[in-house]
């Protein structure tokens, strides 16, 4: 079988064509990147993909996005866009099947393998629920629960909960995060691939009594990737950013264990998005201080898997696996 599986994102969505047996993607083709604000609507981006690849056939649609969904129907989130499956498919004439993008990573999960993966903590893997946090664009959370039979991947939208310091540095990082934005502070403000590392740079030059560092003032206007500056700077050893880069590590890790203690995922914890294989680093040496700080649960959370999704397609297998799944 054949499915156009749609990986949504607020920056760009991956289109490509997933062949399937048994409920697994065996291939996929004719990936293609799409940059989501240059678009309307999720349509418009399908026949796009359409005219590069004409010759490509499919029977059915399925699409991971950023948003949470209800009835087939979505309002995106980051993009402001209106998605209605069953409007796309009466276009189509196929079936077409949305579903949040953490649920498609979920998806994604249950068909990884070991190459696909980079260890972080080895724990005791064993059945049981699996937990899925994922920095890209923005901070994306969610529970593949497992009923005794099989995994059960969940919706999430645990991104947008409240950050919660735990120290005096974290506590000052909240003041300084409730002058800049109006309103409720959640942790994809902090974790967020653009918002946590503006964020986090202009709170260590705040708590420093410092101004920004060189590596962000000389980015040209138009282009403020002030993760992809940071992660650069602290690669080339630049002490600042990789200040940046272990505070970010530690809360990403201290968040993460917040899920796990929400669901006991035996089945292990998954880092998903486009941030951590690009932080691995600096993820393996601290990314487990943050997980392990619970007090009396440390011990708990030091005996779960914690593993980095290394394979960028992760979301897009998701999506295609989950179109074909029984309802």
């Amino acid at each position: 079988m054949r499915v156009l599986a749609i990986d949504i994102g607020g920056t760009k969505s991956s289109v490509g064509l997933c062949e399937l047996a048994g409920g697994i993607v065996t291939k996929v083709t004719g990936r293609t990147k799409f940059p989501s604000r240059n678009y309307e609507s999720m349509l418009d981006i399908v026949r796009d993909w359409q005219k590069i690849h004409p010759e490509s056939k499919f029977s059915a649609v399925g699409a991971g996005v950023a948003g949470p969904v209800q009835n087939n129907k979505v309002n995106l989130t980051n993009l402001g866009w209106d998605i209605d499956g069953a409007a796309i498919s009466g276009v189509l004439g196929l079936p077409v099947r949305i579903c949040n993008d953490m649920e498609a990573h979920g998806w994604g999960i249950l068909g990884l393998t070991p190459e696909h993966v980079s260890v972080l903590n080895v724990g005791l893997s064993g059945d049981g629920a699996k937990a899925l946090i994922a920095a890209g664009t923005g901070l994306g959370e969610s529970v593949i629960g497992w009923n005794g039979i099989r995994h059960c991947p969940m919706a999430g939208e645990g991104g947008h909960s409240s950050f919660s310091p735990t120290n005096e540095l974290e506590d000052r990082l909240l003041i300084f995060l409730r002058g800049q934005i109006s309103g409720h502070v959640s942790w994809e403000r902090v974790l967020g691939g653009y918002d946590g590392f503006r964020n986090l740079n202009k709170f260590l030059a705040h708590d420093s009594g410092h101004s920004l560092p060189n590596f962000i003032l000389k980015l040209p206007s138009d282009q403020l990737d002030w993760g992809a500056a940071t992660v650069n700077a602290a690669t080339g050893g630049d002490p600042f950013a990789e200040q940046v880069l272990t505070l970010y590590a530690r809360l990403y890790g201290k968040e993460a264990s917040n899920l796990a203690l929400k669901c006991v995922p035996r089945g292990g914890v998954y880092l998903g998005g486009g941030v951590a294989p690009k932080i691995l680093p600096w993820l393996t040496k601290f990314f487990m201080d943050g997980f392990k700080d619970k007090g009396r649960f440390s011990n708990l959370l030091s005996n779960l898997p914690v593993n980095v999704i290394t394979d960028e397609l992760n979301g897009l297998k998701g999506a295609a696996r989950q179109a074909v799944a029984p309802e």
